[in-house]
């Protein structure tokens, strides 16, 4: 009887749309799955018999099973990575396997990615037969449990594949399978912060790609360059006995067809992944570099994936260095272009919001910045649930976005609650002293940092065990921070100045003072004397000194340079000169230069009349961006004087 109902499943599986549409109700189809998916609840031995029948109708059975709630079946099936190899060779599965996937590990299997992880290694060390089926399981799968966001079992496999690509004859083919081993590993090692590792694999697609170590070049011409040095490099061999091998099963690795695999494109996704790598390494200048060399690569051949995370990647590196204009363009793009191609429920949608709010953010729009923020928090839960490392980054970004939105109203509750869910998530899913819990510790430290400011004064119990708890989530986060990436470090000197705020707070005003020279000091170093994080730590110096320190000559210097910098940055409606003008005018009135100090009260009232325009402009409608001719982009971003 099973046999027969999966046969006409089939049937209606391989109908048409239209044919679906106008002959076969839908409503039957899906009957008929839940019906299947209840008997097999039931009749465990007769789930051997979904082996034989086909992929499409496999993965709508598997979602039946989870949308009937039918969890722990469900993880008996996708624990089996012959299955689970099925699945993620079948192209229109990705999305709801992802959900199948993230539902059975929140339900209680949080084994699942560590057993398929283990089973793919367990059978490479058996198998002695032909390694290409296994490095071909291997990139998909731990190019899987990368997007999952499962790192630690990702690098697990994606190491092993590596080992096996190398074990080879190193003709082109192998090469390209190196390389794109290497593309994966790097998008997992920089996303879990396993830093010495991810250099390892930097090195090697460096030499791979023929390629000098340290070379940067953000010019048109360099980037072209580094397409043709991976051309010479990755065409010295015929490669006769892999040609056919090669074009089918690199296209089945999601490389595109045609110049989608071309050496271009592949050095592109490369560039892309070392942009990203010097990202969280905070060295912006090379982050710039690498995703502008990306970008110039990219041909109309490439397929929207590879398109959407190389702008993704130029639009953040362009916000770090203040350049909000091409910033601007190139995020909206990403997200348009996200949109058009996965729908605006797919985590790629998802994560281009992610980087379209921080835009935003940097920009000074925060109200817009928080929508940008919850919506893309609301699809990642819808595909993760809420028990995953895209989550628990999503509620981060919005609880500092929320905290920036209410700093003038004190009303940070509902930015607490979101930090301290995503401290609860990370701490969760990775050991306690990995450096993702820095941030969203440091963003939960700011907040009860305020909360304790705004404590009224019949409650003032309550005021230093939050600023306490607070000064210990900072020297964590400092601490983590440290063992990562050293002192010399931007991450690390804005924790420095994290310190001196709350040691203002706390009426320790030679640690505060010393803290924020410290921060001033690296980030000069680093950024230069006219960055905006040099000009953040200068005010906060400013106010230090002005309201605490009583030392307001100094004062009056160190606010001229933060106005300077903040207007050449961001114009004269930028937030943060409320602040350095209301900090001048008490200055002013405490040196008894009135002149001066009713001269930046009107400024600081002509700010209030700014802001207040500010507020009735509008940010483009989401969804509303059309998507730009590739060519156009590039001609714009690379044009002269840019």
């Amino acid at each position: 009887m099973l046999k027969i109902l999966l046969y006409y499943l089939a049937k209606m599986a391989d109908a048409s749309s239209t044919r679906r549409a106008s002959k076969i109700p839908q409503s039957l189809y899906d009957l008929c799955l839940t019906n299947l998916v209840n008997y097999l609840q039931k009749s465990k031995c007769d789930r051997n018999e979904l082996r034989s029948i086909p992929d499409v109708i496999v993965m709508d059975v598997y979602y039946k099973m989870l949308q009937e709630k039918r969890l722990c079946i469900l993880a008996a099936e996708l624990s089996e990575l012959d299955i689970f190899e099925r699945l993620l060779f079948y192209a229109d599965s990705q999305l709801r396997l992802l959900q199948c996937f993230q539902a059975v590990i929140e339900h209680g299997s949080n084994w699942l990615s560590t057993e398929l992880a283990t089973a793919y290694l367990s059978r490479c060390e058996a198998n002695k037969g032909s390694r290409d089926p296994l490095i071909q399981l291997g990139l998909r799968l731990g190019g899987f449990l990368n997007e999952a966001g499962w790192y630690a079992d990702a690098q697990r496999v994606l190491l092993q594949c590596r080992e096996l690509c190398q074990a080879q004859p190193q003709t082109t083919y192998y090469k390209r399978l190196t390389l794109e081993c290497c593309h994966r590993l790097l998008n997992t090692q920089s996303a879990y912060c396993c830093f010495p590792a991810a250099a390892e694999t930097y090195a090697l697609s460096l030499r791979l790609l023929g390629l000098q170590p340290h070379s940067r070049g953000e010019s048109l011409r360099g980037a072209l360059a580094v397409g043709d040095t991976c051309d010479k490099a990755l065409q010295t061999d015929c490669d006769d006995s892999h040609r056919s091998v090669t074009h089918s099963n690199l296209v089945a690795c999601g490389c595109g067809a045609r110049r989608g695999w071309g050496a271009g494109a592949l050095a592109a996704r490369l560039c892309k992944e070392f942009s990203a790598l010097f990202f969280v390494r905070c060295d912006y200048g090379a982050a710039h570099a690498w995703s502008m060399r990306a970008l110039a690569l990219l041909d109309d051949w490439t397929p929207p994936k590879i398109t959407v995370e190389v702008l993704r990647a130029c639009g953040k590196a362009c916000v770090v260095k203040r350049r909000f204009g091409p910033a601007g363009l190139l995020v909206r793009q990403a997200v348009a272009l996200a949109r058009a191609h996965f729908g605006p429920h797919h985590p790629r949608y998802a994560a281009a919001l992610l980087d379209y709010g921080f835009y935003l953010l940097n920009i000074d729009s925060i109200t817009h910045s928080v929508a940008v923020y919850e919506e893309a928090l609301g699809t990642l839960r819808r595909v993760f649930g809420r028990s995953s490392l895209h989550v628990a980054t999503a509620q981060e970004d919005l609880a500092y976005a929320l905290y920036v939105l209410e700093y003038s109203s004190g009303l940070f509750y509902k930015a607490r609650e979101h930090a301290e869910r995503a401290i609860r998530i990370i701490e969760n899913l990775v050991p306690p002293d990995h450096l993702l819990l820095a941030s969203a510790k440091r963003v939960k430290a700011l907040i009860l940092e305020e909360i304790a400011l705004d404590t009224p004064g019949g409650q003032e119990n309550s005021e230093p065990s939050l600023l306490e708890e607070s000064e210990s989530l900072h020297k964590a986060a400092l601490a983590l921070s440290m063992m990562a990436f050293g002192e010399k470090n931007v991450q690390t000197a804005k924790h420095y100045g994290n310190l001196g705020r709350l040691y203002q707070s706390m009426q320790k005003f030679q640690d505060a003072e010393a803290m924020h020279l410290k921060a001033i000091a690296i980030k000069e170093e680093l950024l230069g004397a006219e960055d905006y994080e040099v000009g953040l730590s200068v005010g906060h110096l400013a106010s230090l000194y002005n309201y605490h320190m009583n030392m307001h000559v100094a004062a009056e210097k160190l606010y001229l340079r933060s106005i300077a910098i903040s207007l050449k940055l961001f114009g004269e409606r930028y937030s943060g000169l409320e602040y350095d003008y209301r900090g001048l005018v008490h200055v002013f009135t405490k040196l008894k230069r009135h002149e001066s100090a009713a001269h930046y009260d009107r400024l600081l009232q002509h700010w209030h009349a700014l802001r207040e325009e500010s507020k009735a402009e509008q940010q483009p409608a989401l969804g509303s961006e059309q998507v730009m001719p590739l060519a156009e982009l590039q001609a714009r971003l690379f044009a002269p004087n840019d």
